[in-house]
């Protein structure tokens, strides 16, 4: 199999070359796929270097922004399921600044919800795929 047909290993079916799920080192997606690298962005650290996590939620949580990611990439320090949070400072989550919560027990209080959100979320998926058809 050539390079130009070796397809991504991420199951989306895209080859390679055209694939930005984070197995491949590339900066956009241009094919419409589920594999989950729209949600791949890339942070810079205070020291400029630049890293890849797969952005998971934003929550509200006691008046404050709160936004959680996972490493899209080996990073030294950081478990591959390691769960990242960040407080957001600043009114557009897209241009935010990502601050780290310094205060262990807000950490873990935000941790937990995180977990509820993500469990209620899963739960009315779930409930929702159970109930009939509307006619």
């Amino acid at each position: 199999m050539s390079e130009k047909e070796k397809k991504c290993n991420c199951g989306c079916g895209e080859n390679e070359k055209e694939c930005t799920c984070g197995e491949h080192e590339h900066d956009c997606c241009e094919h419409d796929c589920d594999c989950g690298c729209e949600d791949i962005v890339e942070l810079t650290t205070e020291d400029g270097k630049k890293l890849k996590f797969y952005f998971i939620k934003t929550i509200e949580y006691k008046g404050k922004y709160y936004s959680a990611f996972e490493p899209a990439e080996e990073i030294d320090g950081i478990e591959e399921d390691d769960l990242i949070i960040f407080e957001l400072s600043g009114d557009d989550e897209e241009t935010a600044d990502l601050l780290p919560v310094e205060d262990d027990a807000l950490l873990d209080e935000v941790f937990d919800e995180f977990c509820r959100v993500m469990e209620e979320e899963e739960l009315a998926e779930e409930a929702a795929s159970l109930e009939p058809d509307a006619e």
